[in-house]
């Protein structure tokens, strides 16, 4: 029991994707707002940090099935709650919100960018 709580507690940092997307979603931010518009920045901020966001869920998920702190079943549980969080999230903001989809989908795309340009790295320097 003791085991499975410290390896939960072991939460991963924020690592360098993290960090990468969100100064890519600060940068798409300013330059959208100075381009386009205050909406279509206010899309790209809410797409970029929330895909961030969703990122760092995953991660946590799989390093706590690597870690064999939890079941497979825990696992794909926990995978169901975050999608279905992600959805529910994603849906408040189009119901509720005018945020531009556009702005939105800009967001989502650098930082899509920033983790495969990371795994294209990774990959060069020899680690898969």
């Amino acid at each position: 029991m003791t085991e499975k709580a410290t390896s939960l507690i072991n939460i991963p940092s924020v690592g360098n994707v993290e960090k990468l997307s969100l100064v890519v979603t600060a940068i798409l931010v300013v330059v959208n707002y100075l381009v386009g518009s205050q909406q279509m920045a206010l899309g790209v901020a809410a797409g970029g940090v929330l895909f961030t966001a969703n990122f760092v869920a995953i991660r946590f998920v799989v390093n706590a099935l690597v870690s064999n702190s939890s079941s497979v079943g825990f696992g794909i549980f926990a995978f169901i709650i975050k999608m279905a969080i992600l959805v529910g999230i994603v849906a408040t903001i189009f119901i509720f919100t005018e945020i531009n989809i556009y702005g939105f989908f800009i967001g989502v795309t650098g930082v899509v960018i920033v983790i495969i340009g990371d795994s294209l790295r990774r990959s060069t320097n020899g680690s898969l």
